[in-house]
């Protein structure tokens, strides 16, 4: 006979991957964090087998464990990011990232926001022969750069989700202390743009506005990035208008009621 948790070798890989997508079916964005006994709960399936399938997962990196809290990996935000590529946003924005791209000569992209990451959704190149280059379905933590800073900037949530994760040092530019970070955000406000210098990789700057949607929510960041030598701050308050231009046509776009 085959023991209860254990399923016969004819057709057991297909239900380990049902039970599998049956776990990550239970995280949404109203339930982003569940324990295993709120997992075993929702889907009826015994403990035993909730936890085994739990630890596979974490290591394939498709789920993220913090003591006894479980929440989606970061491998599912890249899927995410590519399959946000034909979404509204992607559409509407594609071709306005281009034409950033080429009025402004840098590296253009878009961003949006998983947790405490930020995910790549959009990239163009800049034609130029030393650029910063990303790719879609990079993801990146919110508080070093400027397309994350746009987003804690504007959401409390975002915000408290960086400062949960932990302010991490990439070079001695990035900032670590909440304090100097709440003045940063401030700053970003004021303006409607976030600037960054170095704060992710050495001699990379960027610069950010929020793209919004419905009920004026903040739902994506277009930034442009480039060499500090030629991304410097005089040069990003010329290049600011641009990029809040450019945001602003994609939210009016996104909203039906611009050109």
């Amino acid at each position: 006979m085959t023991a209860p948790d254990q399923q016969p070798a004819d057709g057991g890989s297909v239900q380990v991957l049902r039970k599998s997508a049956a776990i990550l079916d239970c995280f949404s964005a109203t339930n982003p964090r569940l324990r295993a006994a709120e997992i075993a709960a929702a889907t009826g399936m015994p403990t035993s087998t909730v936890a085994r399938i739990l630890r596979t997962l974490v290591t394939e990196n498709l789920l993220q464990r913090q003591g006894a809290v479980y929440s989606i990996g970061l491998r599912v935000t890249s899927w995410s990011a590519a399959a946000n590529a034909g979404s509204d946003l992607i559409a509407t924005a594609g071709p306005l990232i281009a034409l950033l791209r080429d009025r402004c000569g840098e590296s253009c992209g878009i961003y949006v926001r998983q947790g405490a990451s930020r995910v790549s959704v959009l990239q163009q190149e800049s034609t130029k022969s030393i650029i910063y280059r990303g790719y879609v379905g990079q993801v990146m933590p919110l508080h070093a750069g400027a397309a994350g800073k746009v987003f804690m900037a504007y959401e409390p949530e975002a915000l408290q989700a960086a400062l949960d994760e932990g302010l991490t040092g990439f070079t001695e530019h990035t900032v670590i202390d909440p304090h100097v970070l709440d003045k940063q955000l401030e700053v970003v406000r004021e303006n409607g743009w976030a600037f960054s210098e170095e704060e992710r990789e050495p001699g990379l700057n960027s610069l950010a506005a929020p793209v919004y949607g419905p009920g004026n929510a903040v739902i994506a960041s277009v930034a442009v990035g480039g060499p500090s030598f030629r991304v410097t701050r005089s040069a990003s308050e010329a290049m600011a208008e641009l990029v809040t231009e450019c945001a602003a046509a994609i939210s009016r776009g996104l909203l039906g009621s611009g050109e």
